[in-house]
């Protein structure tokens, strides 16, 4: 009769205090290359959206939008996940009754190919869904980050994308490598005039593209000659004739003014900042 009563009382206990509901799942056991997985038992955690930096950045590129989210109520930085192709390391304190948990993703090889961390991208997921028992997340990239993340979501999806700001994205080439001002332009029929490797490898993900999940908003610099400095606005005009048919929404915008130069534009621009944490979370939404 007392273990019956303590029982209950540990019932009623973990009730008050927001016990959340558990759920199955499996985990395979990749560091023995077995094709068996074990059962482990996954608390439900609220959708997180993870923060993607560009090419050569690293962990301080979203501090102002996550300076930004914490005060405003919007958002709270959970985790920071260290990311290779094999293996990820995460640190952090992520409470399950956080509404809305920011990931940083930092990429412990900031020089790989959108490929290379393509295959990281999907690790972390993999991980997210088994230890973290939630079944879609968020994103907020930047400039090459973009690609990492939209080969990643194409090529494998163990998580669904939801809603998705995309920030100055290199989708059809570079100013100073292949992409020269002035040179291509988007034709009447919204195809590209020119089609460079970019555009083709965003192309060859239609196939494995889930259709009708991810909402997007596209969100560009122009300084003033029709680019953020880095890229042109066609480059990145030119994600839409790519992969445009697969979103379920798509939204377009470029912003003039200062601080709309291509590195800028998500590290200190309070438009940019303010537009993407509208995006995923409406304001007059706080968390409670």
């Amino acid at each position: 009769m007392k273990q019956w009563k303590f029982a209950v009382a540990i019932a009623i206990l973990l009730g008050a205090s927001g016990f959340t509901q558990h759920v199955q799942t499996t985990e395979p056991i990749a560091q023995t290359g077995n094709t068996y997985a074990k059962t482990r038992t996954v608390a439900r955690y609220h959708t997180p959206t993870l923060l993607i930096h560009g090419l050569h950045a690293g962990p301080h590129a979203f501090d102002q939008l996550i300076r930004t989210a914490q005060n405003t109520r919007r958002g709270q930085l959970a985790m920071t996940a260290f990311v290779s192709p094999d293996h990820v390391t995460c640190s952090g304190f992520w409470p399950r009754a956080l509404r809305h948990p920011l990931i940083r993703v930092v990429f412990n090889n900031n020089h790989q190919s959108w490929n290379t961390n393509a295959r990281g991208l999907n690790l972390l997921l993999r991980h997210l869904k088994s230890v973290y028992g939630v079944h879609r997340f968020d994103a907020i990239a930047h400039s090459r980050g973009n690609l990492d993340l939209l080969r990643a979501y194409g090529e494998a999806h163990p998580l669904t994308l939801h809603k998705a700001v995309l920030v100055a994205v290199p989708a059809n080439g570079k100013m100073r490598l292949d992409d020269p001002l002035g040179q291509n332009r988007i034709l009447p029929n919204g195809q590209p005039l020119l089609k460079r490797r970019q555009y083709r490898d965003l192309v060859r993900l239609r196939p494995t593209f889930p259709r009708n999940k991810v909402h997007v908003l596209s969100i560009m610099g122009n300084i003033g000659n029709g680019s953020d400095g880095v890229l042109t606005n066609v480059s990145s005009r030119s994600l839409y004739p790519a992969l445009g048919s697969k979103f379920a929404s798509f939204k377009q915008v470029i912003v003039r003014g200062r601080d709309v130069n291509h590195h800028w534009l998500i590290r200190r621009n309070p438009r940019v900042i303010n537009m993407a944490l509208n995006f995923l979370w409406p304001k007059g939404k706080p968390i409670n």
